[in-house]
């Protein structure tokens, strides 16, 4: 008791707290901006917008701009992006372009437009920097009617004749199918004088009437060209190799005087898009002996190639390079390997690459579950599986495609089931057709074939050849 007494009255000798001054970091628009470019998480962004509040620097247009377009890098943080938004007063054209922006670059092109109309009600007035993102959104959605209505509105403003403006207008007219309104736009621009034609332009253009088919308009226009760049070149073999126009393609590739990495990767992957794996891959080792040096989608396409001609050995030459040459093992590349390990055959390969990467995303998850799947491991598909849901990853309708899969090597009905229950009704992911099929297909394969045909009647959509294939081809392992 004594010794609690003494603390106690030693407390009252002691002398008050100072106070302390605190001196703000940051504290004027340059400061803050240079601070947001330089965040690298949502985290130090949200210690950053505090910042801005206590310094009342949030009605600072400029900073405002920046921490909504910052944000929305950030992935999954749109959310964010509209929360700083609607809490700013009185936005104005900046902050509504921002916003705008953000929204169609994360694809959510409705909410895009959406806020655009809202940008209008607003009696705000928009500029040259706010019609690409919308006419990007209206592409997206297939709004063609839409479209035309903004037309309508940049003549009103008379923003017509700036080139980006021009370039979103005629790349909407070109995808939503209305190549003549694109042609016809193209043809004006002639008058306004060779700056308002850029090579973009061109290429849009181009590329509208390669995917219609249309190759002697494309080439009308290719050879009209004031100046053609290695981007245009590769426009047009695009445009041939995506419609299967391979012979076209080759014989363009040969008049092609300066052979750069983009046209070689075209090459590349519009062969073994076609087919033509071999040759695909005879391309890439003759790029290499030409002192080309691949990009990440080069490599990615060559063993894209390897994975579907089930070349192997081929697979490791190239992954050899990529080890001997230094190339990073970025997402892509490393989804790619996995990929071609797995449909090669070597499993083993394809997990050791995959537990070496360290940033996974979904599509990497995927490939490595559904590498199990083919190749009939399927204790190891749902440890794969259990691993992505831990790390925080949702599985999608593709992921529990490969799991069905997976069950369907492995001849568990039951297990089959559970996760297509599960994808329905713990995920409220509608499963499609193909997701019926693999089912159906597992029924018929356990020697179930009444069962089959009661999961048929239960599908929530019409079921198509497809299923009626895998039932006729369980029938037929029953009965033979």
């Amino acid at each position: 008791m004594k010794a609690l007494r003494r603390l106690f009255l030693n407390t009252k000798k002691r002398f008050p707290a100072k106070k302390v001054n605190f001196t703000p970091l940051f504290t004027d628009e340059a400061q803050f901006i240079s601070l947001i470019h330089a965040s690298k998480t949502i985290k130090q962004l949200q210690q950053i917008h505090a910042q801005i509040i206590l310094q009342h620097q949030f009605s600072n247009t400029r900073i405002v701009t920046q921490l909504i377009s910052s944000s929305s890098f950030q992935k999954n943080f749109i959310n964010y992006a509209l929360s700083i938004f609607r809490h700013s007063e009185n936005p104005n054209v900046f902050l509504f372009n921002s916003l705008i922006r953000a929204l169609a670059d994360n694809s959510y092109y409705m909410s895009s437009i959406s806020y655009f109309l809202v940008m209008l009600r607003s009696n705000i007035q928009p500029n040259s920097l706010t019609f690409p993102f919308v006419l990007k959104s209206m592409t997206a959605l297939q709004e063609a009617w839409l479209g035309m209505e903004i037309h309508t509105e940049i003549l009103k403003l008379g923003l017509l004749y700036d080139r980006l403006v021009l370039l979103y207008l005629v790349d909407m007219y070109a995808k939503v199918g209305l190549l003549e309104c694109a042609s016809q736009l193209f043809d004006e621009s002639s008058e306004w004088g060779n700056e308002a034609r850029s090579t973009l332009l061109w290429n849009v253009l181009i590329n509208g009437y390669c995917k219609v088919g249309r190759w002697g308009k494309a080439m009308e226009l290719f050879e009209g060209m004031p100046e053609k760049y290695g981007s245009t070149w590769s426009t047009l073999l695009n445009g041939l190799m995506k419609a299967g126009e391979v012979y076209r393609a080759v014989e363009l590739w040969h008049s092609v005087t300066e052979k750069d990495v983009v046209s070689w990767t075209t090459m590349i992957h519009g062969f073994s898009q076609n087919g033509q794996h071999e040759k695909a891959l005879s391309m890439f080792f003759e790029m290499l002996e030409e002192g080309v040096k691949p990009n990440d989608q080069t490599v990615v396409s060559a063993l894209l190639a390897c994975a579907k001609a089930g070349a192997l050995e081929t697979g490791v030459r190239i992954h050899d390079y990529i080890s001997s040459n230094g190339v990073t093992l970025k997402r892509g590349i490393m989804a790619a390997l996995v990929d071609m390990y797995a449909k090669c055959g070597s499993i083993e390969k394809a997990s050791s690459i995959f537990d070496m990467g360290e940033e996974k995303d979904l599509r990497t998850w995927s490939v490595m579950i559904w590498g199990c799947a083919i190749n009939g491991y399927l204790d190891k598909a749902l440890q794969y599986f259990n691993k992505m849901k831990s790390t925080g990853i949702k599985p999608d309708g593709v992921v529990f495609l490969a799991i069905i899969t997976a069950c369907l090597h492995a001849g568990n009905v039951d297990q089959g089931l559970h996760f297509f229950d599960k994808m329905k009704h713990d995920y409220s992911i509608a499963p499609t057709m193909k997701h019926y099929a693999v089912m159906v297909d597992l029924y018929g394969r356990a020697g179930r074939l009444n069962e089959a045909l009661e999961f048929i009647k239960s599908m929530s959509i019409d079921p198509d050849f497809v299923i009626w294939g895998a039932l006729f081809s369980a029938c037929q392992m029953k009965y033979t």
